[in-house]
């Protein structure tokens, strides 16, 4: 079931997306890149004034309003139609006054900076945002009988998670700066403690655990006499660049399946540091990423193509079935928490370099925001966008231009 916080990233699909951006002429990248940060930046600042009890009973009142809405979307396209900003006058410009007070000209200036947008295309983007938040918290009262204190309490609970989501680089306004500094903290804090249970809390439990490290691997012995022997792939260490020519829309040159607990038809689970278990495809990007840090020394790179992530032509917004690897990427870069990583982002020479440069650094952050938002912390994550440069096959054919679009996952081990 997909978080609170993917389901609200989701809003934004590719018919809103398109709405926007033919009425504010703006590149599709730049709206895709002010959503993602409009999105999580009106849903912390919501969580944020949980506690206000006025607030949240116009809040719920809203919402419920929103959640009837019979053709939501024609609604948003008279919003998008005015394509001059926030109108206060209007429910969702009133609404979002009421949300940000007088910081709101402020949130739509710094919306414009990040995304690379008019002050108007900002505006306009923070008053879609408003109905479609409304509406799915509506929807969400609706299907789980939430009262006002229900729902005050499950944004409480994701109050961290929305706060961690503001992608970095994206300011918000000076009053806020405060308590998303401390959510964020509060989220790496979360994801310490959680390793750090995983670890003997005393020397009392070490004898424990030696004895269930031997019934285990007395267990692996006899299930490995059971199978025929797999062969050990080899990873190779290479560069910060990647080297072997894969494409998003592409797989990667198979590399031989192994397993640390066992083989399943199409997959192979692994055994993750902290007891965790996860099955992926075998010889895939997280497969390969898996193998490098389990044997990486400190001060070690590599550069892993993801394989199964693709986007629309000209857009930033991921596909469903790039979640499956982005999961699987986010568990094992949890349990190795000395790597970080840079996810940079490559396009073909098709159309403009600046349009590309901008697309290249949106996508590169569409995959960021994933691993952040599945917890892994934004100070190990950092997404970086290079447009055409460095082909990996030739601009002129429709094979090397899908070699060129991809996005590369630049691992380092500290």
């Amino acid at each position: 079931m997909a978080s609170m916080l993917d389901s609200f990233r989701e809003l934004a699909g590719p018919a809103i997306l398109s709405l926007v951006t033919r009425q504010t002429n703006e590149p599709e990248s730049a709206i895709a890149r002010g959503f993602s940060a409009a999105i999580p930046g009106v849903a912390a600042t919501i969580a944020n004034r949980a506690d206000d009890h006025d607030f949240m009973k116009d809040l719920t009142d809203a919402a419920t309003r929103a959640a009837a809405d019979p053709d939501p979307l024609k609604g948003i396209g008279r919003i998008v139609s005015s394509a001059s900003g926030i109108d206060t006058n209007t429910p969702s410009g009133s609404w979002l006054s009421s949300l940000f007070g007088h910081n709101l000209v402020p949130m739509v200036d710094s919306l414009a900076n990040y995304a690379g947008i008019r002050g108007s295309s900002a505006g306009t983007i923070l008053s879609v945002s408003a109905p479609l938040i409304l509406g799915y918290l509506g929807r969400l009262m609706r299907s789980e009988n939430l009262t006002t204190a229900g729902l005050a309490d499950k944004l409480r609970a994701h109050r961290n998670q929305f706060a961690s989501a503001v992608p970095l680089g994206f300011e918000m306004p000076e009053s806020f700066h405060t308590p998303f500094r401390a959510a964020r903290t509060a989220v790496d804090e979360t994801a310490r403690r959680v390793q750090a249970s995983n670890e003997p809390a005393s020397t009392w439990t070490v004898p424990v655990l030696a004895l269930l490290g031997l019934l285990g691997l007395g267990g692996l012995i006899w299930w490995a006499s059971q199978k025929p022997m797999v062969e050990q792939s080899r990873v190779e260490q290479v560069r910060p660049l990647p080297s072997a020519p894969v494409g998003t829309t592409g797989m990667n040159r198979p590399i031989a399946p192994t397993g640390t607990t066992g083989m399943m038809p199409g997959r192979t689970t692994r055994a993750l540091p902290g007891n965790v278990i996860i099955t992926i495809p075998p010889g895939s990007a997280e497969d390969r990423l898996y193998m490098y840090l389990s044997s990486a020394g400190v001060g070690s790179v590599t550069a892993i193509n993801f394989d199964r992530i693709n986007f629309d032509s000209g857009s930033a917004v991921l596909s469903p079935e790039a979640r499956d690897q982005i999961d699987n990427i986010a568990t094992i870069l949890r349990a190795y928490p000395r790597a970080t990583v840079t996810i940079a982002g490559y396009t073909d020479k098709e159309g403009s370099e600046t349009a590309n440069m901008a697309l290249s650094k949106a996508r590169a952050e569409a995959v960021a925001g994933k691993l952040t938002a599945a917890g892994v912390s934004a100070e190990r994550v950092h997404p970086e966008g290079f447009g055409s440069q460095r082909p990996m096959g030739s601009n002129t054919t429709d094979s090397g231009r899908a070699e060129n679009r991809r996005v590369v996952l630049q691992v380092n081990v500290r």
